[in-house]
């Protein structure tokens, strides 16, 4: 039964992206006040010259504006929808959907699950978290806060999903956190044909799982698809552990505010045509057919749901080009995410490389006192292994002033059976 729903999937899919995106973009929206605001372009070339870069600050007061009822401000008309997520200094964003924006989501997803269901020989039930679970319902001038899965993925892609999920789609709808989490594990541990997990983040499957003989009650499971890169190398690593019998497939680079990068038949992380996307190098900006190889740039987005030459603070390094000629893009870190105890400025970036060939499970998180780092691993590692990070984290000439005048005291290890506990305690305090 499962597997002849999967096969129905390959109906489900969008349409292609015309080979232009921008300007039926800038034709649609040529009336809305943001545009006009810069003169409406309607060519490529007039946008990039005439639109300044933005930042969620910049959007912030249209999009309160679109929440408190009004029409065509940054698009044409309203939007179906909005959604929260994190802010760089802590608060909450409000991103606006509308129904292009959604239909852009669907045209790099859909094909993507299409891909891993083929490539792995997919027929049995799958578990997604696409939107957050335990949520309070809400709504900002009739427009609800949040979707369903189901709504992401569209109405006759939901027809598929209905059939194979192993979880029904009202448990995501649950308030209480324990009760969802209760609730999902029983299902879970009911389909026994469980082949396909999807989630966005690794600590999310890590909290979910906690305690669970993952190979006793999901012998078929092939594939798990979740954040991979950056920090969440090492979460990845930990999902990996804990199902040893599954194979961890990037996720790919994708936010609430746009999807950036999808995973290809082999796997490489490319970018999707569902969007404008420039790339930030110090003062240059440049399309995807400019960049060099090796070299690391920020990604600026343009999205169908309201956000032009939108800063996204994701940092991707260029690695060339797939057999279909579309850019190879490996998310390295966040702009901006910064530990800056005594004036060290350790950037997320580069303190990644720093960790980049301890074994398992690896962060550096601030210790209690403030005036030094803790190294948060699985697994024993040698003082002289320690010793070397702290040789490495010396480059950056910031931290090693501040060492040598005894500012930050000396790098602590701290091996423990369950790190990212430790990580979510840490991020609660």
């Amino acid at each position: 039964m499962r597997a002849a729903a999967w096969r129905k999937l390959a109906a489900c899919l969008p349409e292609a992206q015309a080979s232009s995106w921008l300007e039926p973009l800038l034709q649609r929206n040529a009336e809305c006040a943001y545009l006009q605001q810069w003169g409406s372009p309607v060519s490529q070339t007039a946008f990039r010259a005439q639109l300044p870069l933005t930042e969620y600050e910049q959007l912030k007061p249209w999009i309160e504006r679109i929440a408190a009822g009004e029409q065509s401000l940054l698009f044409s008309g309203r939007p179906v929808a909005f959604e929260k997520t994190g802010g760089s200094s802590g608060g909450c964003k409000l991103i606006p959907y509308t129904a292009y924006g959604l239909a852009d989501f669907r045209r790099a997803l859909l094909p993507w699950l299409a891909d891993v269901v083929a490539r792995h020989g997919i027929s049995g039930s799958a578990y997604f978290s696409l939107s957050p679970a335990c949520r309070e319902p809400e709504n900002l001038a009739g427009i609800p806060v949040g979707l369903s899965d189901m709504a992401y993925v569209g109405e006759t892609a939901a027809a598929v999903f209905a059939q194979v999920c192993a979880v029904p789609p009202g448990v995501g709808e649950l308030v209480d956190h324990e009760e969802w989490r209760v609730q999902t594990l029983h299902y879970l541990k009911q389909a026994r044909d469980l082949e396909l997990i999807s989630a966005w983040s690794p600590t999310f499957l890590l909290k979910l799982f906690d305690g669970e003989a993952t190979e006793q009650h999901w012998p078929r499971l092939k594939v798990i698809s979740c954040w991979t890169g950056g920090a969440w190398a090492e979460f990845a690593d930990a999902i990996q552990r804990l199902f040893p019998h599954a194979l961890i497939e990037p996720k790919g680079l994708m936010s609430t505010e746009t999807v950036v990068t999808i995973p290809d038949s082999s796997g490489q992380p490319v970018l999707t045509d569902s969007g404008f996307f420039e790339f930030r190098s110090g003062d240059k900006l440049l399309l995807a057919s400019e960049l060099e190889r090796g070299r690391e740039y920020e990604v600026v987005a343009t999205t169908a749901s309201g956000l032009y030459r939108y800063c996204t603070g994701d940092i991707v390094r260029f690695s060339g080009r797939n057999h279909a000629d579309r850019a190879i893009l490996h998310f390295v870190g966040r702009q901006g995410l910064v530990s800056d105890l005594v004036g060290e400025k350790l950037t997320d970036s580069f303190v990644a490389i720093c960790l980049d060939d301890v074994v398992g499970f690896r962060m550096l998180v601030p210790n209690a006192a403030g005036d030094g780092y803790v190294l948060v691993v699985d697994q024993e590692q040698s003082m002289m292994q320690v010793e070397s990070i702290e040789t490495k984290l010396k480059a950056n000439p910031q931290y090693a002033y501040a060492r040598k005048l005894g500012q930050l005291q000396p790098l602590v290890l701290l091996p423990t059976r369950k790190p990212w506990a430790v990580y979510e305690r840490h991020q609660a305090e």
